[in-house]
């Protein structure tokens, strides 16, 4: 069991892995964890995306603002050595977002998980914590959740004491809700009245790093604002002071539509899947962040 606080008991500090640093949630854990004191190693496919703001308020982290940088590829475990030398925790955010290299879910959010959950026992790590989702039941047959609690099931039965992340949804989506809305339409799959509470990336941030020191196998979170994705809309509308544009997308349509780019791509056709169906499901988790949704489209407008 990893002791609580970013200090060993010979005073020396706990140092971290921080898989997925260049992901929008990943940048914001590396300086939380940082700004706890511990001593911080960044895992990255580039130094330079590393050092350079992301998309919808991800920090850039310089060099000098942690202790190491590891370049390397995490479905690549030829690549890794030395990678946890010296490493008493790991945090895991690797999963597919935006990158266009035709890798699938199984891919990069099962295989690279595994391929560091293998590496950290084999290292002796301590604890491996690994960000998830929420309502994993809700959307059991995709393939991005058959993925993440692949993932899951290999860290419970590792024997490897670990802590579980599950967010409602992420801020960095909501900011292409109001990228929509400045260029005059959001378009919406479903009707739109499926609630959610997605959360800040610093808040979460906050959880990630609160269920390093803790003794949580499985924390949800969420932030304060629980609404519909129309209201979203709305409010992105609201804050830039124009009238709201919203077009529905028929279920049936979206789907036919996932179907289609999942003929030409199967790494873009399961993400598409996955959007239609987070379209008609609740995804709702205690709140744990304190940022607001409409001072956060304040902030990107």
């Amino acid at each position: 069991m990893l002791e609580r606080g970013p200090l060993k008991p010979d005073g020396s500090e706990r140092r971290v892995l921080v898989a997925g640093a260049t992901g929008y949630l990943g940048k914001f854990v590396a300086l939380e964890f940082k700004r706890r004191g511990y001593w911080v190693r960044a895992l990255t496919r580039s130094a330079r995306r590393l050092e350079e703001a992301g998309p919808f308020t991800a920090p850039g982290i310089a060099a000098e603002k942690i202790d190491d940088v590891f370049v390397g590829e995490v479905t690549k475990p030829e690549t890794l050595d030395d990678l946890f030398d010296g490493i008493d925790l790991v945090f895991s955010a690797v999963g597919i977002s935006r990158q266009r290299d035709g890798l699938s879910f199984e891919q990069v959010d099962y295989q690279a998980n595994r391929n560091l959950l293998d590496a950290a026992q084999r290292a002796g790590v301590q604890k491996f914590v690994y960000v998830s989702m929420l309502g994993e039941d809700q959307i059991a047959d995709l393939a991005i959740t058959k993925a993440h609690e692949k993932m899951v099931a290999d860290l419970q039965a590792s024997g490897l004491d670990h802590a579980i992340v599950r967010p409602s949804g992420y801020f960095s989506d909501m900011g292409a809700v109001l990228d929509m809305a400045k260029r005059g339409r959001v378009l919406l799959v479903g009707d739109g009245e499926n609630h959610f509470n997605p959360i800040f990336g610093g808040d979460l941030a906050e959880v990630c790093v609160d269920a390093a020191e803790g003794d949580a196998r499985e924390v949800e979170a969420g932030g304060p604002d629980n609404l519909t994705q129309r209201e979203v809309a709305e409010l992105a509308f609201d804050v830039l002071g124009k009238p709201a544009k919203i077009t529905v997308i028929p279920m049936w349509l979206a789907r036919g539509c996932a179907r289609f780019i999942g003929l030409l791509s199967t790494q873009f056709g399961d993400l598409a899947e996955f959007i239609v169906t987070a379209g008609e499901v609740d995804a709702v988790a205690p709140a744990r962040g304190k940022t607001t949704l409409r001072s956060y489209f304040e902030k990107l407008a």
